[in-house]
């Protein structure tokens, strides 16, 4: 049986490229987008499981220059450099075992000058992608699937300078990430910045901000991920688009969200994911670069409160309604009176402090009376 597709904009200001994604749905999957000059189309379709699946360009195959990346529900296209001669329809055809064949992605792509027009349109259907999935799927620390969109939540910014952060050797393989104290392990390792405190334990009002960060991209792809979250259970990675051919000091900047970041081993990151790390990050790492000492290098997370610095409201943090015993805008912490028990699931669940005693006293006097 086939499966449909929705596709959801995930789009950047300032006339980014077009990333398109698609999800399991019954609804219409023939969209039209619009892709500035020079800038990257990247199409994504998951969660399908066909015998043979194809890209196409205008009823024929994709570009030389363009690539594909395969995994094991998912395919991705990703055009970089797009030209005039690049807008056309792109396809994804399913081909099933009896030669049946379905168009499961359609995506009519114009290429255009970048205008102010277009990258507020841009901005704006980012927005409300946003709003969207804060409004239809709560994380809630799996406590609860009653939530809303939090309401009268301004933007704040936690910055801090590199200065402030400490330089730390790191060993990382496809399932781990430690920090090495030793110079003569055989295992490779490379320098990183571990941000302070500021920039660790709770960052689930920062879901769906963004990590400003300085970096130096002179086009060349070295080995390890460019920034590394680290939590009890999972260990998140983001690298950088290798897209300049300059040494020069840039910045860079990654949506705090599930799409710009992948597992240690290479897998998709879930919501539920995301959000468990960031509900408790153990460790915030960014790749340590010569930076420029002239220009001052910022670390700059988007974070919310309930104050109103003049930068924006916030439409992206949930806000649940928790069950007797948790707290937080995810219910992500215990009331008082409770503590967490973590043998239960990944999140673990909040027992009552007074209900466990009074277990605790009647196994003991069951044990007494029967001794």
């Amino acid at each position: 049986m086939w499966r449909s597709v929705v596709v959801l904009f995930v789009l950047s200001a300032s006339c980014s490229g077009l990333e398109l994604q698609s999800e399991e749905s019954t609804l219409l999957n023939h969209l039209s987008a619009v892709v500035p000059h020079g800038k990257r189309l990247k199409l994504k379709v998951e969660n399908l499981n066909h015998p043979a699946l194809r890209w196409r360009f205008n009823g024929r195959p994709v570009s030389e220059k363009c690539e594909v990346a395969i995994a094991q529900s998912s395919s991705t296209l990703s055009c970089p450099d797009m030209d005039w001669s690049d807008a056309g329809l792109y396809e994804y055809e399913a081909i099933a075992a009896d030669g049946r064949r379905e168009i499961v992605l359609a995506v009519d792509v114009k290429v255009a000058e970048c205008t102010e027009e277009l990258a507020a349109k841009q901005q704006q259907q980012k927005v409300e992608q946003r709003v969207e999935r804060v409004q239809e799927e709560c994380f809630c620390s799996g406590i609860t699937d009653r939530c809303r969109k939090a309401a009268n939540l301004f933007r704040n910014q936690i910055v801090k300078n590199v200065s402030e952060s400490d330089m730390v050797d790191l060993k990382i393989s496809s399932d781990t990430v430690e920090e090495s104290w030793s110079e003569d392990s055989e295992q490779e390792s490379w320098t990183y910045y571990a941000l302070p405190s500021s920039h660790v334990g709770n960052l689930l009002k920062s879901y769906g901000g963004f990590f400003d960060f300085p970096s130096n991209d002179d086009g060349i792809d070295e080995d390890g991920p460019d920034v590394i979250l680290k939590g009890k259970y999972y260990t998140l990675v983001h690298h950088n688009r290798r897209e300049l051919l300059s040494s020069e000091v840039s910045r860079s900047k990654i949506e705090m969200s599930e799409d710009d970041w992948r597992q240690l081993n290479g897998e998709v990151v879930t919501k539920s994911v995301f959000m468990t790390v960031l509900g408790n990050v153990k460790a915030f790492y960014v790749k340590c670069h010569q930076f420029r000492l002239a220009e001052p290098q910022l670390m700059v997370l988007d974070s919310a409160d309930w104050m109103d610095r003049g930068l924006g409201v916030v439409t992206t943090v949930e806000e649940c309604e928790c069950r007797t015993g948790y707290k937080g805008m995810s219910c992500e912490s215990c009331s008082r009176g409770y503590y967490r028990r973590h043998a239960v699931g990944v999140q673990g669940i909040c027992v009552s402090i007074r209900e466990k005693w009074e277990s605790l006293k009647a196994s003991h006097s069951l044990k007494h009376k029967y001794a």
